[in-house]
């Protein structure tokens, strides 16, 4: 998941490092979102917490997959949240806006899963 509270990019390159050096087969990368009745509804109720930007989750995406193994299956980019549940960020009901977006991004780049992936 990308952008749970508090989370950093050290973070973020420290959970991809985590998972080269695993075998790992498969991996479901989603942006976290808020829902009813849970914990994280309260934080951003409360102003503690900020759900990321579609922007965000994108920049975030693509650093996973420049540097994930290749040989790694990726499953999934975009999780649904339930839609009469979901609170924010709205932009999580476009699951095309993602895919999109992502496609875009890495033709435009010229960038490919695991380019800058370093075996550990």
């Amino acid at each position: 998941m990308v952008g749970l509270p508090f989370e950093s990019q050290s973070d973020l390159e420290n959970t991809v490092t985590f998972i080269n050096r695993h075998t790992i087969q498969g991996l479901k990368i989603h942006s976290t979102y808020i829902i009813e009745n849970t914990t994280l509804s309260e934080l951003y109720r409360n102003k503690k917490y900020e759900p990321i930007s579609l922007d965000y989750y994108l920049e975030s995406l693509t650093y996973v997959l420049t540097h994930i193994s290749p040989e790694v299956v990726i499953h999934r980019i975009s999780g649904d949240a339930p839609k009469d549940l979901l609170i924010a960020p709205d932009w999580n009901l476009h699951k095309k806006w993602v895919i999109n977006g992502i496609e875009k991004i890495l033709k435009e780049k010229n960038l490919y899963q695991g380019m800058f992936f370093r075996s550990i």
